[in-house]
């Protein structure tokens, strides 16, 4: 029979325990606040991965009065071999003392999870001094027998680490710096491997819950690739048409198309921020990004050819990118007028066009545009810095998507990046990325969503490993200090 190993988190009040709770478990509905005492009571949350339960972390209330009960404790115990019936003693005498006046209704509460055989991780905060106050607590902690590791929460900095990490190696087994706001999965995996070391009979456990999350992440990342790229095939074949029933209607029917098409774009961008929400069990959170923005003073003005808002420099940049691959040709399109006409400027280098078109704007003329008589069309969009746009947009989202702890109640503000994404893939991964999304606007086949969606992978893949290897170089705490429990 499988065994869940139980740990129960416990420590000064406000020193991060629920924030640890929430980001080891992924779960945001742990009750966390910058108050003091939002913890009044005991309860239990599992880390579950496609229903399986790994392991168990309970959140408790905070010490209140641990050297009143330590002094209470001393009197009744002679030696230490009763130490343990001492605090069942402790809780049986003051349960109803807590439950008429509230006097050490939490060190009961905290201790319960314990005594029922968690083991114990203790937290404290590396950003304030270290306090002999502390030591009542820890004493109590030692006293209970079970196997104990410590936790360093550096909430605002670590200027008395070293100082805690002296202190508690006198009374901890384990003791490791742990900062709950950062969510790289190998730090993750950092604290179940000392986890571990805490109770022998539950290393199988938790090696296998270490495997599944490792699995969960991969599977997240081709989740998250699957969405961008069935989402980019969506929106550049996209095309929706309006009767011209009079040409003096034209410019109505030019805004009405305009209008349309800002509401799909948004609502195409708001569906895969919601999924991506989903994948990575952040419903509630609350997030911003900055909007495409389409309101042009006229779609068919060439003098506002340049995509939803974006700047000369980051056109210059991303067309940079795709004509890397090697020396790629884009297939630039002239602003606003292929949004409605599909014209195409051929033969031009992308950094090279990009910026003589954005220098000279005036000097790009469009002919004969194709009204039709009878209905102006919108879309496809044949333009490739459009489809790098929508692209760069989804892989910062989701990137701080995945990268924002369960611990990190602040809303999530989603900003523009500069950063190149297509350096995360080789030169012929580029250029195979250039060609499926040049093709986009005459719909991707299914064997196209399923190769963009490799590379769209690999992108996020790269991306997360770069996070991985920054955290994993950072120093983290002592070694395993052997000790009786």
């Amino acid at each position: 029979m499988n065994v869940l190993p139980r740990f129960a988190i416990v420590g000064h009040p406000n020193k991060g325990k629920s924030s640890i709770v929430a980001a080891l478990t992924q779960q945001g509905q742990v009750a966390i606040s910058e108050l003091s005492g939002t913890t009044t009571q005991s309860q239990a949350f599992e880390l579950r991965i496609q229903g399986d339960a790994l392991y168990s972390l309970t959140d408790t209330p905070g010490f209140q009065r641990p050297r009143q009960m330590l002094e209470w404790l001393q009197q009744q115990t002679p030696n230490a071999a009763e130490r343990l019936a001492a605090i069942e003693h402790f809780i049986t005498t003051f349960t109803p003392v807590a439950t008429q006046s509230g006097r050490f209704k939490d060190e009961i509460e905290l201790l319960k999870p314990i005594l029922a055989g968690a083991n114990i991780i203790y937290v404290v905060d590396g950003s304030v001094p270290y306090s002999p106050e502390y030591e009542a607590e820890m004493t109590i902690l030692q006293w209970t027998g079970q196997p104990r590791m410590a936790l360093i929460n550096p909430i605002n900095g670590d200027h008395y680490i070293d100082d805690w990490r002296n202190a508690l190696g006198q009374f901890f087994s384990v003791v490791q710096v742990f900062n709950p706001m950062q969510t790289a999965m190998q730090e993750q995996l950092r604290i179940l491997q000392a986890f571990a070391l805490l109770n022998p009979l539950w290393q199988p456990a938790l090696q296998a819950a270490s495997k599944a999350i490792k699995n969960q992440n991969q599977q997240q990342k081709q989740q998250a690739g699957a969405l961008i790229a069935r989402y980019l095939a969506t929106i550049l074949a996209y095309q929706h048409s309006i009767p011209l029933i009079d040409k003096s209607l034209k410019s109505v029917t030019q805004n009405s198309l305009s209008q349309h098409y800002s509401a799909y774009l948004t609502n195409q961008e708001q569906q895969l921020q919601q999924d991506l929400h989903s994948l990575y069990a952040h419903n509630n959170l609350d997030a911003y990004n900055t909007p495409i923005d389409t309101n042009y003073p006229d779609l068919l003005d060439q003098s506002y050819w340049y995509l939803f808002g974006l700047s000369r420099t980051k056109l210059i940049a991303l067309s940079a990118s795709a004509g890397a691959a090697a020396g790629a040709l884009l297939d630039l399109g002239v602003g606003g007028a292929s949004l409605m006409a599909g014209s195409l400027l051929g033969g031009i280098s992308s950094a090279a066009a990009t910026t003589w078109l954005t220098e000279n704007p005036e000097k790009v003329r469009i002919k004969n545009l194709p009204i039709g008589g009878k209905q102006l069309q919108i879309g496809p969009v044949t333009h490739l810095q459009f489809a790098f746009v929508l692209l760069g947009r989804a892989l910062n989202y989701q990137h701080a998507l995945a990268t924002h702890s369960h611990a990190n109640r602040n809303a999530l503000h989603v900003n523009d990046n500069t950063e190149h994404w297509l350096n995360g893939l080789n030169k012929t991964q580029q250029l195979k990325l250039t060609q499926i999304l040049q093709k986009a606007h005459k719909r991707l086949t299914d064997a196209d969503i399923s190769q963009c969606q490799m590379l769209v992978t690999q992108l996020i893949s790269d991306a997360s490993d770069n996070i991985n290897a920054n955290t994993h170089n950072r120093p983290h705490g002592n070694n395993p200090k052997e000790q009786d429990h």
